[in-house]
């Protein structure tokens, strides 16, 4: 669950430094509201904020100042949506912006742009910030989902005391304010936002620190500069999925989906290490694959996994382990010819999860369509040192004739193209019919993985 902090309306003295800290302390999201401000107000208080956090925030007034400090939110409010459009936000999209808005309408989500991220809706509970400002919903409110519509964020009245009732309420997440910052003007302990998790308050062996806070601080140590931590992580394992449309759930591969990262471990680098240099890079589908090492083991790694996706937004797979899948709420489950057939799993994960199964030739590749997968990994297209036990080498001919069978079957179903794939390859294999493609040492191992990423994502648009 997506938690934002809202700064206050006002400006006050040591604002920089106490925005700072919150990033510091765990913040990944900050929407800097300040409700008829001037350009020169909200640039000062802009520049007392570390440079690294910038990438963080999100304006409500004077977009123009976005571009001067690389800002990548824009939020607009209901009046200045009105006022604008469909081409000004597509085009705002295109250059990299992350939008959002504010309705106070459920009826109005079905006609938002799928532009914007995310919307605030609210109030749900009775204003803090605001005196007199109630909730609108019922205690037993839950939130039908559109797949079409942006995700939604609840807004007012949110606090340690009622933020399970968001989740339960179906919400994308919640928007704090008047939990955050103190009537005094100043920034309430970290700690208030911290308690705001609920696993944070068991005691499990630990020193009463919770998996969240331990990952947190062992990643932190290792990556200083990298990791942000957020208080909505590892927020009961098994929540409900987002994937929900009428009459039952889609299992989908998404857009991002079309360059997966396979996690990989060497003599330099751990499968941690290498997720988080993929993730910085850009890539947004991460597999988790792990071969060897007992079912705890896997876990505990599985687990930090999970939290660094969901510090980058991005999904993760896990590879042959169903139990851990299913106890990280992982987004979906890989599994090779070798492993456990795909319905047994599917009892395990349940209906929501998102399935993949390996493939090497087309009588597997309608095997899994028959075993009812999500998508398919077929391959490899040439010879791979992160896999043992190789099957035979596909090559771009390979991958041709399996596609034209297919089609002359009417089988249809995403294709990622794994094993040994190099940039070079990947226009041909577009070109071939493939969905996608499934990569792993090529990445990590390139002098610039981010404009490698970006290069690739390029060509598979």
């Amino acid at each position: 669950m997506k938690i934002i902090i809202i700064s206050r309306p006002d400006f006050f003295p040591g604002e920089g430094n106490a925005i700072n800290r919150l990033f510091q302390d765990g913040m990944v999201n900050l929407h800097l509201r300040k409700p008829e401000c001037s350009r020169e107000d909200l640039c000062e208080l802009i520049k007392s904020i570390d440079p690294d956090y910038h990438s963080r925030l999100s304006l409500h007034q004077h977009h123009d100042l976005a571009a001067e400090f690389g800002i990548k939110g824009l939020h607009f409010p209901e009046k200045q949506r009105e006022a604008t459009g469909e081409e000004i936000w597509r085009d705002l999209v295109a250059k990299g912006y992350r939008l959002s808005t504010s309705i106070h309408d459920l009826a109005e989500l079905e006609r938002l742009s799928d532009a914007f991220s995310y919307t605030f809706f609210g109030p749900v509970f009775d204003s803090i910030s605001k005196a007199g400002y109630k909730g609108v919903l019922d205690e037993d409110f839950v939130l039908a989902k559109n797949r079409n519509a942006p995700k939604v964020i609840a807004l007012g009245g949110i606090n340690a005391s009622n933020i399970q009732k968001i989740q339960g309420m179906n919400f994308d997440g919640a928007a704090l304010l008047g939990a955050v910052w103190q009537e005094n003007q100043s920034l309430k302990s970290i700690e208030s936002i911290k308690s705001i998790d609920p696993i944070d308050s068991f005691n499990l062996g630990t020193g009463g620190l919770s998996p969240r806070q331990l990952i947190g601080a062992e990643l932190r140590q290792q990556f200083p500069a990298a990791i942000e931590t957020s208080p909505e992580q590892f927020i009961a394992k098994g929540q409900s999925p987002k994937k929900s449309i009428a009459g039952g759930f889609s299992r989908r591969i998404t857009r991002d989906g079309r360059l997966q990262f396979v996690s990989n471990e060497n003599g330099e680098i751990s499968h941690v290490q290498s997720i988080l240099l993929a993730l910085e890079a850009g890539c947004k589908w991460i597999q988790l694959r792990v071969k060897g090492r007992p079912e705890d083991e896997v876990l505990e790694l599985a687990e930090k996994a999970k939290f660094l996706c969901d510090s980058f937004d991005a999904k993760l797979i896990i590879n042959d382990f169903p139990h851990v899948a299913k106890s990280v709420n992982a987004y979906g489950l890989h599994l090779g010819l070798d492993d456990m057939p795909l319905r047994e799993a599917r009892k395990i994960v349940g209906e929501e999860m998102i399935l993949g199964g390996t493939a090497n030739t087309l009588q597997h590749v309608i095997q899994r369509i028959e075993e009812g997968a999500d998508y398919v990994g077929l391959g490899p297209y040439r010879f791979t040192t992160t896999k043992q036990n190789l099957s035979p080498i596909l090559g771009l001919e390979g991958y041709q004739r399996i596609l034209h069978e297919l089609s002359l079957r009417k089988c249809y179903i995403p294709i990622i193209a794994i094993g040994g794939i190099r940039q070079e390859d990947i226009a041909g294999l577009k070109a071939a019919g493939l969905y996608g493609v499934a990569m792993s040492s090529a990445l990590i191992n390139s002098e610039n993985t981010k404009k490698t990423i970006q290069n690739i994502q390029q060509i598979l648009c």
